[in-house]
């Protein structure tokens, strides 16, 4: 059975606050300048050049390093999830971004990542999205540079609710991915 720990969690939720101001930077006519995170009324702005440095170089800003502190996460793990990328077919990213479950996939990430204009939600996400998988990859740094707004705002709120939600989801994957790797290797693949 595979264990989670809740404390790594909320640590990884923290995480995914700056890997998604890293993803989320806008086209080169105008890019996302800062990712804003927020907390009820807090708010912690960090230019997305002192990420991008970050995840190059590993050295931290100021207002980065508050947050790499407050992750409770190794800055070698932080600068992992903003270059980690993931294989997609651009194109049909950019499909699937179209059709009703991309647009509802959309407008539910957008309640989490957003512009400061409500109307710009879905469009903004689905550009920064589609424009980062047009060279067959994404990374949470690219996203952040290819988001078509000056800022991208993350509410840290909802995206602590949405990790606490996905938590049970992610322990039946688990259970059931260690399943199937029982069944295989009884298999002898």
């Amino acid at each position: 059975m595979i264990m989670v720990n809740f404390s790594t969690v909320r640590s990884l939720a923290l995480s995914s606050l700056l890997t998604t101001a890293l993803l989320f930077p806008a086209a080169a006519a105008q890019a996302a300048q800062e990712v804003v995170i927020t907390y009820g009324f807090l708010r912690h702005a960090i230019p997305v050049a002192d990420l991008a440095e970050f995840a190059e170089t590993g050295k931290q800003s100021p207002a980065l390093g508050l947050l790499v502190g407050l992750s409770q996460q190794s800055p070698a793990t932080l600068q992992m999830a903003l270059t980690r990328t993931v294989p997609v077919n651009g194109l049909m990213m950019q499909g699937a971004l179209q059709t009703r479950e991309g647009e509802t996939a959309l407008t539910e990430l957008g309640q989490i990542i957003h512009p400061n204009v409500e109307a710009e939600r879905v469009p903004a996400l689905r550009t920064a999205l589609g424009n980062s998988a047009l060279d067959g990859q994404v990374s949470l740094l690219e996203v952040m540079q290819n988001y078509p707004h000056d800022r991208m705002y993350v509410d840290g709120i909802k995206l602590m609710e949405a990790v606490a939600r996905a938590r049970p989801l992610i322990e039946s994957v688990g259970d059931r991915l260690e399943t199937v790797q029982s069944v295989l290797g009884a298999l002898g693949f």
